[in-house]
């Protein structure tokens, strides 16, 4: 079965000590952190295992990446000088973000009001990491951001668009690689039907917690539910249910009650 892989990776010098953006191609990698679908696992590669990384990229499906098709794959590509990178099936998803808006946005700022959480350093922070040989701090900091870009991606498939903030209002981003029915379509398909859900739910913390839940009411992106862990009558903001999914029927004195 072919892959699904997602991609980050990490340079060894700043661009101002190749002279500018326009040597990106001159920065080398430190590391290149990739998650794999099909194995469930995350790897990085450092640079004596790239004969490594080629295979498991030629053989991928789709990878996707942010800011991956100007950058990642532009310092990454003379590693390869037999295969071009940018031949492979790829999904750039601050490529996506521009097509939709006409700007540029930072993966923090997407991953701060998609996700409720943010990268935990910046570049410089990684080139400081391979400067002092600190491998353990640099692979866990290029795989954090390959899990952030992995969770924007996996909530653009389940919601169809990610979230900005302009002017500190909450905007929404539509996305094009949503995957069947939405988050908001299953969850008006439950109340229709009068069915449970299995949510995962984004609390204010950036914390995942997952509820079977009963649907009583949706209102302007909100969603009143009879939680089946809790008991508890609770409201929950449809733009933060990770993933939904049909589980069953509701008993019908809980259908009752609504």
């Amino acid at each position: 079965m072919a892959d699904k892989l997602v991609l980050d990776l990490e340079t060894k010098k700043t661009f101002d000590q190749v002279g500018g953006h326009h040597n990106s191609h001159q920065l080398g990698v430190s590391v290149c952190g990739v998650y794999s679908y099909e194995l469930n696992q995350y790897r990085a590669f450092r640079e004596e295992e790239f004969g490594d990384l080629l295979k498991w990229l030629t053989k991928a499906e789709l990878i996707i990446g942010f800011n991956s098709k100007s950058f990642d794959f532009t310092v990454l590509q003379p590693y390869f000088p037999q295969t071009r990178l940018g031949s492979l099936p790829h999904l750039d998803i601050l490529e996506e973000v521009y097509r939709a808006l006409g700007f540029r946005l930072k993966l923090d700022s997407l991953a701060q009001e998609t996700l409720g959480r943010g990268k935990s350093g910046d570049g410089l922070d990684a080139i400081r990491y391979y400067q002092a040989g600190d491998w353990n701090s640099l692979i866990k900091y290029c795989l954090d951001d390959v899990k952030i870009t992995r969770d924007l991606y996996e909530y653009g498939a389940a919601h169809g668009n990610l979230w900005f903030s302009d002017g500190g209002r909450r905007t929404s981003i539509p996305v094009r690689w949503q995957q069947g029915l939405s988050v908001i379509d299953i969850v008006k398909q439950a109340r229709q039907q009068g069915q449970q859900l299995e949510i995962q739910y984004l609390d204010d913390n950036g914390l995942v917690t997952a509820s079977r839940i009963d649907i009583q009411e949706i209102t302007n992106g909100k969603v009143k539910v009879f939680d089946q862990q809790t008991k508890q009558v609770k409201v929950l903001d449809v733009s933060k249910i990770k993933t939904a999914k049909l589980c069953g029927q509701m008993g019908s004195w809980q259908k009752g009650l609504f």
